[in-house]
């Protein structure tokens, strides 16, 4: 009897010490790797992640990057102590294998997003030429403006300021096109697939055309205020953006910006606005915000 209860002390001593043993070796393994080279990988690992996160940035795919950023740190981090310093063979093989299918996984899962990050990145001063010159840019989209308003062909512009317009640009046809008056002319003739849309600007170039803009739900517009016043005012609410509309109508042209909309301007007042939103000084006349839309007359729009 008393062998017995010896015995199973002997095992539960024993069993207790095993735990005690993995634990110690667990410990040791994760004094060893030392504080500083854990803080450098999980460092790296995290710009790496970032970077692929910036470089999608505006994409649908952008958010399923950031919950990957996560697991991947973790995943790296443990399998680094559990592989190299509890030799757990069995599960380094088992990554190893199933690490390119991931990888494959993921870049045919984000390949649309991958592509668009692609394109953006072409542009970029490294692989391409500058931006263009914020003055020309002016000039050419007064000219156009111009030409459309003396022609009564309706259109619509929003140029990127600092806040991105990729969820919009997504929604129309990716052109990556110079800005100049005769693609704008094509793009907006009466009749083409794309004259209903928006042409969007970023960084000095069309980024796309036929694009949907929100609308504004805004009461105050008053019934002048077409779907392309309306997609003008509703994007300018929801971002930073400039835009301008070309009334098919009436000809006239009006910017908007903050959800404020400036009316019937000839062209050196859509040129001395626009040099001053799209240089982000804001208006020329310092107008705060709160103030309600007005057209170059002076009355309420």
């Amino acid at each position: 009897m008393s062998q017995s209860s010896s015995g199973d002390q002997r095992r539960s001593s024993g069993s207790g010490g095993s735990g005690l043993n993995e634990f110690n070796a667990i410990w040791t393994a994760v004094e060893a790797i030392g504080p500083w080279r854990v803080i450098f990988e999980i460092s790296v690992i995290y710009l790496l992640i970032y970077s692929f996160i910036v470089f999608c940035e505006g994409t649908r795919g952008a958010g399923v990057l950031k919950g990957l950023a996560l697991s991947v740190i973790i995943a790296v981090v443990g399998t680094r102590l559990a592989v190299t310093y509890l030799n757990l063979e069995r599960i380094g093989f088992l990554l190893t294998v199933i690490t390119p299918a991931a990888f494959t996984a993921i870049i045919v899962i984000l390949q649309p997003e991958l592509r668009r990050g692609l394109v953006r990145l072409s542009q970029a001063p490294i692989f391409g030429e500058l931006v263009r010159d914020e003055q020309e840019l002016v000039v050419v989209l007064v000219r156009a403006c111009q030409m459309l308003s003396k022609a009564r062909i309706g259109a619509l512009f929003a140029i990127e300021r600092d806040q991105t317009l990729n969820p919009w640009v997504d929604r129309g046809t990716i052109l990556d096109a110079e800005v100049s008056s005769e693609i704008i002319n094509t793009i907006f003739y009466p009749g083409t697939a794309l004259h209903d849309g928006a042409v969007v600007i970023q960084k000095g170039r069309i980024a796309a055309a036929g694009c949907l803009l929100p609308l504004s739900e805004n009461e105050q517009l008053g019934s002048w205020a077409g779907t392309r016043h309306r997609a003008a005012v509703g994007l300018t609410e929801e971002s930073d953006a400039v835009t301008i509309v070309v009334s098919e109508e009436s000809g006239a042209v009006s910017i908007c910006v903050r959800g404020e909309v400036f009316r019937d301007l000839d062209k050196d007042e859509l040129a001395q606005r626009l040099r001053a939103y799209y240089t982000k000084t804001d208006s020329p006349e310092e107008q705060s915000p709160s103030e309600p839309a007005v057209d170059r007359k002076g009355g309420e729009s």
